[in-house]
């Protein structure tokens, strides 16, 4: 598998399907990422592309001594946020449905579903910064150091923060008799 790096210096050098890969790759983790901040779908799908779009006219301003990944949600963030204070509104994230392929009977998979939809509803009741924390590092799977970048905090600060939003969720999941590990 070709590295990000690699993809993005072949876009440098003209190769637009380079682009384009990076673009599938990330492109729905984005939107989701988005999502934290903006409750609407449609709205976090356009704000990626703008995203995307600027990466596209703008390929100079990638610093490759980060992670293409961390840089691109970084600007997914800075975004949300300038389209927040645009229009004047706090929103919350809601989570897509989760991947059900792993499923071995219609059983597993109405068991999945049931709790998928519980984890995404208790996420739903952390607050803000716990759900980003936890949706960069988890599903997002951004190391701790990208995370406290994106999130603009210190790396003692993200521990914290993940640390404390675990501990929240597994609060919130066993109320409702599902047993969680931290």
């Amino acid at each position: 598998m070709i590295s990000d790096k690699n993809l993005y210096n072949s876009f440098l050098q003209g190769d637009i399907t380079a682009f384009e890969e990076l673009v599938i790759k990330y492109r729905h983790n984005l939107v989701y990422f988005i999502m934290q901040y903006l409750k609407s779908y449609h709205t976090s799908e356009d704000i990626a592309q703008e995203v995307f779009a600027y990466i596209y006219v703008n390929p100079e301003t990638y610093n490759d001594s980060y992670e293409f990944k961390t840089y691109l949600f970084l600007l997914g963030k800075r975004r949300a946020i300038d389209y927040l204070r645009k229009e004047g509104k706090h929103q919350h994230i809601s989570l897509d449905e989760t991947d059900m392929t792993s499923a071995k009977s219609l059983d597993d998979m109405l068991n999945q579903k049931e709790t998928a939809v519980y984890i995404r509803k208790a996420i739903d009741e952390l607050k803000p910064e716990y759900r980003r924390v936890l949706i960069l590092i988890y599903f997002n799977e951004l190391s701790l150091a990208e995370t406290a970048l994106v999130l603009g905090k210190s790396l003692s600060s993200v521990k914290v923060l993940v640390h404390r939003s675990k501990k929240k969720l597994k609060q919130i999941l066993e109320k409702g008799g599902i047993a969680y590990e931290i």
